[in-house]
């Protein structure tokens, strides 16, 4: 059995009987959703993309927003990286602004995983999707470089130019070869940068469950102690 699909049924345990659920964006999240729809359980999501919703429709699941629901219980999320510190790279798919919306609204943050995507420094491998205002690219640019990585603009097929966000902006990848030794400080910065939306560094939620998935099963890590 896949790592993925482990991590995945091992989260529905986090459900604790909720009707209101946040989720994420992602391979693994697809997988959850699939086996979530097995369960004929009656719950009501609030998605974090396009791609996301589409599936929720496909799978038949009601959705909804957070305007009506404010507050969750419990999301669902995927990431592309963590630390020994429960710091979060995401956004490899480009939904890092309304993940981050998702993931903060909930009380608890359920994040499926496979094993090889706990790392000692964030960034080494994985470049920081940033998402920001075309014309704010050179200041953007200039503020990555004081950080020592080198900012790009990311592209992919179907169009000319770069890729667009679903909240309509450009969406950029910062490389930094020697990682990110402070998640918190970049992130901090980065935010600051005029013309900036989101950064795909997720280092503030209070209450964070890891599911780890390997070949062989899964198991939970915690942020806060129980």
């Amino acid at each position: 059995m896949s790592a993925k699909l482990n991590a995945a049924r091992e989260a529905l345990k986090f459900l604790g009987g909720v009707d209101v659920i946040g989720v994420g964006s992602g391979s693994t999240v697809k997988l959850f959703l699939q086996e979530l729809s097995r369960l004929k359980t009656a719950v009501t999501c609030v998605p974090s993309s396009l791609d996301t919703l589409e599936q929720l429709a496909r799978l038949g699941f009601p959705v909804t927003t957070l305007l009506h629901a404010r507050k969750l219980r419990v999301a669902f999320d995927g990431a592309d990286q963590v630390d020994a510190s429960f710091n979060m790279a995401k956004g490899g798919g480009g939904a890092l602004t309304m993940e981050k919306i998702v993931d903060y609204s909930s009380e608890l943050l359920v994040v499926m995983i496979e094993k090889y995507k706990i790392v000692d420094t964030l960034g080494k491998t994985f470049p920081l999707p940033i998402e920001l205002i075309p014309d704010a690219f050179p200041l953007v640019e200039e503020a990555v470089r004081m950080h020592n990585g080198q900012l790009l603009p990311r592209t992919g097929s179907g169009k000319v130019g770069p890729v667009i966000t679903d909240n309509g902006l450009m969406l950029a990848d910062a490389k930094f070869p020697d990682g990110i030794p402070d998640p918190k400080a970049l992130e901090g910065s980065l935010k600051t940068c005029p013309g900036v939306l989101e950064v795909g560094l997720f280092t503030k939620h209070p209450n964070v469950v890891l599911v780890i998935g390997d070949e062989a099963g899964a198991k939970v890590k915690y942020s806060r102690k129980l």
